[in-house]
């Protein structure tokens, strides 16, 4: 190496507050090149800050962790849904080739065992038959008592064996909490907290994905009665995942609600998923991982939850079209948590109808942002809408789709064209839409729900959105010294937007400046000229 020559010191950190000496890798320290002529240390850091994720994808599960030398480790939790008592492997043996032909190399961890056969290997796990969240059991299983069969007492005893820990924990449970007339807000927000106490305990970095549970409609063994209470358990279930997810706890939420269908995929008691049932359930478990796994070649994230917060107008008003638009003025709209409507149990937030019972508003309205990251090349949106009756989805001004609704140009006093009966208002039912060109940034949805009869007496609203699409890479930052000037390039194709930092203090999060020298294009590069002093400097690319 000659003596005009730098070093780079590569250092990347998901963030730009974090110091980019807490990144460093052990063992090894910056090495500034001392030139004769110019009695310059020039240290240079490159921090790659640039990967800004919405909050609702942020996820601590990284592929490139795991590999066939090291497995990611996930434990199936659950009740017969999960277990070999209904049917052997369950959703797990369909789950496997979801998994293993995504990229998604992995083993389970449990005390049970089920019978193997081609194509089926991963058969560890802690289903229980009959288990319920908290004390008492229903049914006496395994090593359990008839009172001690309960997950809150079998996770805490499973994780206290040091091999069995997992790093992702699949729980499938509430149907016999649900079945046996347990109050549903008491087990969401008391019982299944406690369980997730004893995970985080014993596996603090552990990732938990919550379901939402299956219908219990027409359900046997005197379940049916209590299947009203599914869906406030199930709204209950994502306020309190929504409220610890804020707190940045690493907890999601699939929905068993809305895959499982209830006319097709269960057995003749109702309870139990049928084959095409259990698939469903592998392929929304699969789908949900896929959000919370960063990998390479693709990325999947969730850009808005169920029982996300909307702004809404009811006010019973024509909004004519501008309301659609991403620039229009909502600030004067009121807000609230989804589920929002009337007239519903599951209500999180009430919205109004007007002053007449006998003839209430037709359609009210719904807003809500979401954020696109710089490097996340978009190329599918996958909406799931849950609603009482009609709904037409915008994108940034432009319709998506509409459901329930008559075709042509819409009126705010067009009725829907039905009804949505029986417990489908509160299934997630989805539309997977190509897209091209999604805005880096901010981007927004709007919604409109209209009803099919004024005199309806209830009203509900709530929607998912999850993307799916590739990463474009993060810049390389180069450097090169000749005579007494250095220059910083990096690729204009992936580094376009980014600004180049310096700080002569690590130390000092707040010390960093962006370079004020003018940004030039050179040969597909942005390049960057500085005139060195004798001061020790740090470099980074920042958005």
């Amino acid at each position: 190496m000659g003596n005009n020559e730098v070093v780079i010191t590569g250092l990347s950190s998901p963030s730009c507050a974090e110091p980019p000496s807490s990144r460093a890798t052990p063992g090894r320290r910056s090495r500034p090149v001392k030139d004769p002529q110019l009695h310059l240390w020039l240290s240079v850091v490159l921090v790659l800050s640039a990967l800004t994720v919405p909050a609702e994808s942020r996820a601590e599960l990284m592929l490139t962790n795991f590999s066939a030398a090291n497995l990611l480790k996930i434990m199936p939790v659950g009740d017969s849904i999960t277990d070999d008592c209904s049917t052997n492997g369950a959703w797990r043996a369909p789950l496997q080739p979801l998994l293993e032909t995504n990229g998604i190399p992995y083993t389970n961890t449990g005390r049970l065992l089920s019978a193997g056969y081609p194509g089926f290997s991963k058969r560890k796990h802690e289903g229980y038959c009959g288990a319920v969240i908290g004390p008492p059991g229903v049914f006496a299983v395994y090593n359990y008592s008839l009172t001690d069969a309960y997950l809150q007492k079998i996770v805490r005893d499973a994780l206290a064996i040091t091999n069995n820990r997992p790093d992702l924990v699949l729980i499938l449970i509430g149907a016999n909490d649900m079945g046996r007339g347990r109050n549903p807000w008491t087990v969401a927000t008391n019982d299944m907290p406690i369980l997730l106490g004893v995970i985080f305990s014993n596996v603090p970095n552990a990732n938990v994905i919550l379901t939402k549970t299956t219908t219990l409609q027409d359900a046997g063994i005197g379940y049916g009665p209590y299947a009203t209470n599914v869906p406030i358990y199930n709204a209950a279930l994502q306020r309190m995942v929504n409220q610890r997810r804020a707190l940045g706890q690493n907890i999601f939420l699939a929905d068993m609600f809305s895959a499982v269908d209830y006319s097709t995929m269960f057995l003749s008691d109702h309870l139990h998923p049928n084959p095409l049932g259990l698939k469903a359930i592998a392929a929304e478990f699969a789908a949900r991982i896929q959000t919370i796994v960063v990998r390479p070649d693709r990325t999947s994230p969730l850009f808005v939850s169920g029982g996300s917060d909307w702004k809404f107008s009811d006010s019973g008003q024509d909004l004519g079209t501008n309301w659609t638009q991403p620039d229009f003025d909502d600030t004067a709209w009121n807000h609230g948590i989804a589920r929002l409507g009337y007239g519903d149990l599951a209500t999180a937030t009430t919205v109004g109808f007007g002053p007449d019972p006998s003839n209430k508003v037709v359609t009210t309205y719904f807003r809500r942002s979401f954020v696109v990251p710089w490097n996340a090349v978009i190329t599918n949106l996958n909406f799931r809408l849950a609603r009482s009756a009609g709904a037409a989805v915008w994108l940034n001004g432009q319709e998506m789709f509409r459901a329930n609704l008559p075709a042509g140009p819409l009126n705010y006093t067009n009725l829907a064209l039905a009804q949505m009966p029986g417990y489908t208002p509160h299934i997630f039912y989805p539309t997977n839409i190509a897209v091209t060109g999604l805005p880096i940034g901010t981007n927004t949805l709007a919604v409109e729900l209209h009803q099919s009869s004024v005199t309806n007496s209830s009203l509900g609203f709530d929607m998912e959105l999850i993307g799916s699409g590739y990463l474009i890479p993060l810049p390389s930052l180069s450097i090169s010294q000749t005579a007494n000037q250095v220059q910083f390039t990096w690729p204009l194709t992936n580094g376009n937007g980014f600004t180049l930092y310096s700080t002569t203090n690590l130390g000092d999060p707040s010390g960093w400046s962006a370079s004020a020298a003018l940004l030039q294009t050179n040969g597909g590069q942005i390049v960057v000229t500085q005139i060195p002093d004798s001061t020790t400097k740090f470099y980074r690319l920042q958005r």
